[in-house]
């Protein structure tokens, strides 16, 4: 079949740094990319305010660079960015030209634009909270699901769509991944700023009870890709060096991935172990 009449195919993420792919859903996309499933990624800003230090400006072609280098450690096609500037995190002054200040139609619009140019049957994004409340992650959330619910009645349009979530029985889990890996020498000490104890309290007010987390993925099949995206964005990992931590403690933290599925709607007791609605191109 050729034209409007062939089914949609394959996983398209939108994100809105460079990094938010990897850390939350990398081991997916490596593991949809491996089955031979068409695998793109959105990602909406250039990261320009990912400094760290305190400097928070940053060279938006570092970010863009470190992203195409994860996009290919994980197996994926090239990443499609919009463009818009870095807004910041929860609090910081907005600058022109960021995502948070965007017009919401036109953000829908060019994501909706991307949907249908490359016909994905699934649609990834961020839980509405984005995960700590970081304004381009709640941005690109509402615009992403948005343009999904604009083109998923059209011809060849998308059929399922996730939201990347945490589930609230993390939290501790992600607390002692840190510990465990600043015990073994993989994350340098440091005094902990404002923003990192703001993302923590948001960490845990926006986590989603654990009965709403649909889909779990075991992804330590490609654990190794995975920890190789999340090298590529060396400017954001603050001197962690994962890929020498114990293989146990590895793959006991960032060993599986956690979704809701929102459309179709799921029935209260859902629990997969893979996205809906894929299918390798044979």
């Amino acid at each position: 079949m050729t034209g409007d009449a062939d089914p949609p195919r394959g996983l398209l993420a939108v994100f809105a740094h460079p990094d938010d792919e990897s850390f939350g859903a990398g081991g997916t996309l490596a593991l949809a990319a491996s089955a031979g499933i068409p695998t793109r990624l959105v990602c909406a800003t250039n990261g320009d305010l990912g400094g760290g230090d305190g400097a928070r400006e940053m060279d938006p072609e570092v970010r863009r660079r470190e992203l195409r280098c994860a996009a290919s450690a994980m197996g994926i096609g090239e990443p499609i960015f919009l463009g818009y500037r870095d807004s910041g995190m929860e609090g910081w002054p907005k600058p022109a030209g960021c995502l948070a200040l965007a017009d919401p139609g036109e953000v829908v619009e060019r994501v909706a634009a991307v949907i249908r140019r490359l016909r994905p049957a699934v649609v990834l994004t961020f839980d509405p909270g984005g995960i700590y409340g970081h304004p381009d992650h709640v941005a690109i959330s509402a615009r992403a699901s948005a343009a999904f619910e604009l083109v998923t009645t059209e011809p060849g349009g998308p059929r399922v769509l996730y939201h990347q979530a945490l589930a609230r029985s993390a939290i501790g889990r992600l607390r002692g991944m840190f510990e465990a890996l600043a015990a073994q020498g993989g994350l340098p000490p440091r005094e902990p700023t404002e923003d990192d104890r703001l993302q923590e309290r948001r960490l845990a007010e926006l986590a989603r009870p654990d009965d709403e987390i649909t889909t779990i993925i075991d992804v330590r099949a490609v654990l190794d890709r995975k920890l190789a995206a999340l090298a590529c964005h060396a400017s954001q990992m603050s001197g962690r060096n994962w890929n020498d931590a114990p293989r146990d403690l590895l793959e006991a933290y960032l060993g599986a991935e956690t979704f809701a599925r929102v459309v179709p709607a799921p029935p209260r007791d859902l629990r997969e172990c893979a996205l809906s609605g894929l299918e390798p191109v044979l």
